[in-house]
């Protein structure tokens, strides 16, 4: 069985927060939906919770957070400094929206705060595909909450889909590293109740435009499939 270090970042402490699963259960709820067979350890970075050895897992999962990857905090230092360790002894490595951001960073490429929020569910035309990712599909759906981007890769990375508010929106590094700027693990429910709770800050026309875009769901499920068979493969 593989066991999965799930590198919990977001640093969101509000009520509505508490009031569900953390980013750490999303992801392992989604994946084990597809029926992945994964023993996990989660790591709360943000307070500090590094492993010993980042190396002594089978694979790494990085979340999202509402922080920003040049915020100069000191477990972001560290943490970039875990996934340039992770990355260098071919660990698969996975990265969720802030995670995607992180490893970006980390790798030398570039992340810019863009301002205007990408909010809701997102169309990702898929342009280019990998062994895990199966007959995968032109384009997908995927839900995104996010006001900074990913939008120069590190030479070595390679872009796998795009989006129109987001060129740069998944990407992979060989078959140990696996990225998207959106949100497979959140549940339909869930971002419906980010939508509404975050309706006053984003204003009435961002958060209408995110609501309705809802009402077509997400590729999720087959997003966290790709991501269990990311994991599992065998690699050489």
């Amino acid at each position: 069985m593989k066991h999965v270090a799930i590198y919990l970042t977001n640093t969101d402490n509000s009520e509505f927060a508490a009031r569900h699963p953390s980013d750490a259960e999303k992801v392992m709820d989604g994946l084990n939906a597809v029926g992945a067979d994964f023993r996990y350890t989660i790591l709360d970075v943000t307070k500090g919770a590094f492993p010993a050895d980042p190396l002594a897992f089978d694979a790494v999962i990085l979340t999202g957070s509402p922080a920003y990857v040049d915020d100069g905090d000191a477990w972001i230092a560290r943490l970039l400094d875990d996934i340039r360790k992770i990355e260098a002894a071919r660990v698969p490595l996975v990265g969720l929206c802030f995670g995607h951001q992180a490893i970006v960073a980390a790798l030398g490429g570039e992340v810019r705060r863009k301002g205007a929020w990408i909010f809701g569910a997102a169309a990702l035309s898929v342009t280019a595909t990998r062994r895990w990712m199966g007959d995968a599909p032109a384009a997908i759906r995927l839900y995104a909450a996010n006001s900074a981007q990913a939008v120069r890769l590190p030479d070595a990375m390679e872009l796998l889909g795009t989006s129109p508010d987001c060129p740069v929106a998944m990407a992979c590094l060989g078959e140990h590293v696996f990225t998207t700027q959106f949100h497979p693990e959140m549940s339909d429910d869930f971002i419906a109740a980010l939508v509404a709770e975050y309706r006053d800050y984003l204003g009435p026309e961002v958060a209408n435009r995110a609501g309705d875009s809802l009402k077509g769901g997400a590729d999720s499920a087959l997003f966290m499939a790709w991501v269990r068979d990311f994991i599992a493969m065998e690699r050489g």
